[in-house]
């Protein structure tokens, strides 16, 4: 009998991965843990394991010798040593395809609530300012910004196509997209040109030791129209002190964010009551059906790796 290793799954409340691995024949056993190290006595004879953002690490690897196959929950692979895996022929998976509606709507309602400035009109009654917009000023009808959008994968081209039709201006910037079909209000262009022309800028990239930090103060200063950020993608994309001296400066007018450099931050992070800031606790991906549509995917993903059918989404290349 196979077994597998399931790390992380205590955020869903249940075990609905038995319903597909029990009957297949595979034991499955569920873990908490901060560091998998702590528990690499347990899993030393598992066929397979399943992570959220457990790091697997060269060292943890050495402690599991049956292991066969890494699935991850979710789309980045960042928290996976891959040279390690790619290096014993260990296939990691991840499920690029099963949240991308939602994450592009969570995208576009942050969109939506910096150009409205909402955190700040939601404030402003609190304070006994009704009917008072001289706090708000300016705010630019959507059709009259334009929007700059870093990363052109699944969730960023969804983006572009949700908010297309609302008129505003679209700039596109991803070094690896060479043709791609667009709306007549969308342009691809350089990353410079982006950033001195977007009112908004929304990351859709993955991390990658090119993309760590590829918003920083240097990137900020760049700036000419003093745009808001999103980012919904990975939170080292974003130099996060960098990007509070920027929003304290008004380099960056706003910020929403629904990741961050480390997760969970640390209850006082700035961020989290900046007047500038909206910070959601990386929760765009959920839905209800985005939320089974993971499990069931990686789940079966698994399974098809370890009896040999072919499986889309193995993001390192086995020998």
């Amino acid at each position: 009998m196979r077994k597998l290793a399931i790390l992380g799954a205590g955020i869903f409340g249940d075990r609905r991965e038995l319903q597909l691995f029990e009957p297949a024949g595979y034991q499955a056993a569920y873990y908490e843990c901060v560091d998998p190290m702590a528990l690499a006595a347990s899993l030393k004879d598992v066929d397979g394991l399943i992570v959220n953002l457990e790091q697997v690490t060269d060292s943890l690897l050495d402690r599991l010798p049956r292991l066969k196959v890494i699935g991850r929950y979710g789309v980045g692979v960042d928290n996976i040593n891959l040279e390690a895996a790619t290096r014993r022929r260990i296939p990691v998976i991840n499920v690029p395809d099963y949240c991308i509606d939602e994450v592009a709507e969570h995208a576009v309602s942050f969109i939506f609530a910096v150009n409205r400035k909402l955190p700040i009109a939601s404030s402003l009654p609190k304070q006994g300012d009704w009917g008072k917009v001289q706090a708000l000023k300016p705010i630019r009808a959507i059709k009259e910004i334009t929007l700059g959008v870093v990363g052109t994968g699944r969730i960023g081209m969804k983006v572009i196509g949700m908010m297309a039709p609302f008129g505003c201006r679209i700039l596109i910037h991803d070094p690896y997209l060479a043709h791609a079909e667009l709306p007549p209000n969308a342009e691809m262009t350089d990353f410079d040109r982006l950033l001195e022309l977007s009112d908004i800028v929304t990351i859709h990239c993955p991390l990658t030791e090119q993309t760590r930090h590829l918003f920083r103060a240097e990137t900020f200063n760049r700036m000419r129209k003093r745009p808001a950020i999103v980012n919904v993608s990975r939170g080292p994309i974003v130099d996060e002190r960098d990007l509070l001296a920027a929003l304290d400066e008004g380099a960056v007018s706003f910020a929403a964010l629904d990741v961050m450099e480390t997760e969970p931050p640390q209850q006082d992070h700035p961020l989290l009551n900046h007047p500038k800031a909206i910070v959601t606790g990386h929760a765009a991906w959920y839905s209800e059906q985005s939320e089974n549509r993971l499990r069931d995917l990686l789940a079966m993903r698994i399974m098809d790796c370890l009896e040999g059918r072919p499986v889309p989404s193995i993001v390192n290349k086995i020998q």
